[in-house]
This record gives C-alpha cells, sequence and structure tokens, in this order.
C-alpha cells in the first residue's frame, strides 16, 4: 500500500503547527470559531443525504489536516500519514476539518499536522479509505471503492482540460 504524499503537484505544505494540540472548545466550532465552509457542508449532507455529492466536493477543495509520524520539511517531503481501521477493520486514513478537530491519542502516535487540499489526499492514496474527523459529531467516511472512484474523475478532468 502505497500513502506517499511525494508528487511535486500533490506535496503537502509544511506541517501547519510540528505539534497539534488539541483544544477544548466546542464541538462544532471550527478553528475560526465557527465552524468552516466544509464542516457546514458536512453537517448539511448528514441532514441531507442526497447531497453526498456535494459535500465530498468540497471535500476536494477543502483544506485539511492529516497526521505524520515524522515531520514533512523540505529536505523530507514524504509523508507516511498515520492509518486507522474502520469497524470492518479496512485501512483508512484520518483526516480533520482543523487541529482543533483531532483527539489527543491520535496526536500521540502521529504529532505533525501536515496541511493538505482534500484532492491532494485522494490522488496519494492506494487501496485505502478515509475518514473525516473521527470520533466528532461532524464526521463521515469515503471507503476505498470510493477513492477510487474520486481518482479516476480527476484522472478524467486532467484529461479534459490538456
Amino acid at each position: 500500500m502505497t500513502n506517499d504524499f511525494s508528487e511535486a503537484d500533490n506535496a503537502p505544505q509544511s506541517p501547519e503547527d510540528p505539534a497539534p494540540q488539541r483544544d477544548d472548545s466546542p464541538a462544532t466550532e471550527g478553528s475560526a470559531g465557527g465552524l468552516t465552509h466544509f464542516e457546514t457542508m458536512i453537517l448539511t449532507g448528514m441532514n441531507k443525504p442526497e447531497l453526498s455529492g456535494s459535500v465530498v466536493g468540497a471535500f476536494m477543495s477543502a483544506e485539511v489536516y492529516f497526521l505524520s509520524r515524522e515531520e514533512v520539511t523540505g529536505q523530507n517531503p514524504n509523508a507516511q500519514p498515520l492509518l486507522v481501521s474502520n469497524a470492518a477493520g479496512a485501512p483508512m486514513v484520518p483526516v480533520f476539518t482543523s487541529l482543533a478537530r483531532i483527539p489527543g491519542s491520535y496526536i500521540d502516535q502521529a504529532p505533525y499536522g501536515v496541511k493538505v487540499q482534500g484532492a491532494a489526499i485522494i490522488r496519494s492514496l492506494s487501496q485505502t479509505g478515509l475518514v473525516i474527523n473521527p470520533g466528532d459529531e461532524l464526521t463521515f467516511q469515503i471507503p476505498a471503492d470510493g477513492v477510487a472512484v474520486l481518482q479516476q474523475e480527476l484522472l478524467n478532468q486532467r484529461t479534459e482540460q490538456q
């Protein structure tokens, strides 16, 4: 399984905070004291399942965080994101809408928060799903087969743009 974010055009930015700290702000608040656009889309999608496509679209352009055991720098641009398993035992990369939504137990395992666009995560995964805000009320999963569909859509968009 390759979960390498080393492609030049997909490389994550430098860690936003080398050791993300969990804050105890209410679960419905994003990092800026209110819900981010993507968090609003998640909440709307939870109430209206027919909008799941819009939620996924918002994820693709949203800036999100994944956790890495090693610091991502110019000298070490490759990241191995933290992996967890869902209830069925399938591997998932936990992704967070803000640093405030990261549980302390995750930070203990992988202390480096890396800010990246959602589409970059999708492009970089192989046979792995992802879970947004695991353990939080604003959560959803994209299984590995859903990630593969999104990867194909990204390839099709690239081809159409050329």
